[in-house]
């Protein structure tokens, strides 16, 4: 009896937890009208078990997974395995971050604060916004005031503006960081009250998050004086230059368009129509080309990434295409190893990408069905609902 015990839990936990594995990056899932939650392949890990699931945040290395459900006007919040973060609050909405444990909090055209999923700021004030030291800017009506980490008032609400002067920390063993607060008046006199916060609040983005290093690069004027009495040359043989980026050079000839390689010191390839440049694909110079009225994508190799189908093409600053054909919308992702999302869209919403590792970020999307459904899609191609 004991032994058939113990074998009825471990189905009951197995049956629970459907599967959920540590560090598993799971994504609202929805079936009809009910939402659970599902791998990037799409296999469902969590049954669909509620209804109004309608936000949420994975922050990696684990892929803690955050999931907002709105039920009869309160919001309450979970993680992958159905445990309650934060019981029901009578709440419009939440805004959560990938960077943060911070909740923005909205009710009524009011804002607050949930830290740790406890109340840190109430939901009272017109505005609350995040600012340095880990400190918070409120406002209600003109006046504003400041709740340092700790939630402690460091400036009351009774000013127009609230700057922090570094410059007065000189002491290097002043564990102190001050704050200036500015009525009206002093605030085009240029005075202020100091205030004092009770300390600095060293903050480090997660090791996860690779920021992108930006570096300078100095050319002597003998540089830049060849560099130009070469462009000057190309035009001179080619035609107008349109843009440059890197090595590469686009031209309106006296016909049409082309792309000069200054590697190659040569035309690589023409078009009838206009040539304009998108973000590198895995390493190559890539263009977006008309033929025949659609639009495609060709590398500098010459390879077709997307062929001449589409009506248009639209690339944003971080690579992703959104592609359109007879009405629908599709997409195609630089630098994925995903082939592209052919169009079949109603609307296509591009979402924030989820963090896998320094170097991926797995692209996530809202799409609107023909029908008028909404769901998730990844950049995989894979659908996250079944309507």
């Amino acid at each position: 009896m004991k032994a058939f015990y113990v074998l009825f839990l471990v189905s009951v936990t197995t049956v629970f937890s459907q599967h959920t594995k540590k560090n598993e990056l799971l994504l609202p899932y929805r079936d009809g009208n009910l939402w659970g939650l599902c791998d990037t392949l799409g296999a469902v890990k969590v049954k669909p078990f509620t209804a109004g699931m309608v936000d949420f945040v994975i922050t990696p290395p684990d892929f803690k997974g955050k999931y907002v459900i709105k039920k009869n006007g309160k919001i309450s919040i979970i993680d992958q395995y159905r445990k309650k973060l934060l019981a029901e609050m009578n709440l419009d909405s939440v805004r959560m971050s990938l960077f943060s444990n911070d909740i923005f909090a909205y009710k009524n055209n009011k804002m607050g604060v949930i830290r740790d999923f406890n109340v840190f700021i109430p939901v009272e004030y017109d505005e609350v916004s995040s600012v340095s030291n880990e400190s918070y800017q409120v406002r209600k009506g003109t006046k504003k005031g400041l709740i340092n980490s700790k939630g402690k008032w460091i400036i009351p609400i009774e000013y127009s503006a609230i700057d922090w002067p570094w410059e007065q920390n000189k002491d290097e063993n002043n564990d102190k960081f001050y704050w200036i607060a500015k009525d009206e008046k002093s605030y085009w006199e240029g005075k202020g009250v100091d205030f004092t916060d009770d300390r600095v609040v060293a903050k480090e983005l997660p090791e996860w998050y690779n920021a992108p290093v930006i570096r300078s690069i100095h050319t002597t004027e003998s540089e830049r004086e060849a560099k130009q009495n070469n462009y000057k040359r190309i035009e001179n043989t080619y035609g107008e230059i349109v843009s440059v980026s890197g090595n590469m050079i686009i031209i309106k000839m006296k016909e049409g368009y082309g792309v000069y390689a200054m590697d190659k010191d040569k035309i690589i390839f023409k078009s009838d129509d206009k040539i304009e440049m998108v973000r590198s694909n895995q390493g190559y110079a890539t263009f977006l080309m008309k033929k025949n009225g659609k639009m495609g994508l060709i590398d500098e190799t010459g390879k077709v990434l997307l062929a001449y189908e589409y009506d248009a093409i639209k690339e944003r600053w971080d690579g992703i295409c959104i592609l359109e054909k007879d009405t629908k919308k599709g997409l195609f992702v630089l630098n994925s190893i995903y082939k592209p999302v052919k169009p079949k869209y109603k609307k296509i919403k591009i979402l924030n990408a989820i963090p896998v590792n320094k170097h991926w970020q797995f692209g996530l999307f809202e799409v609107t069905t023909e029908a008028g459904k909404k769901g998730l899609l990844g950049e995989n191609g894979v659908e996250y609902f079944k309507n």
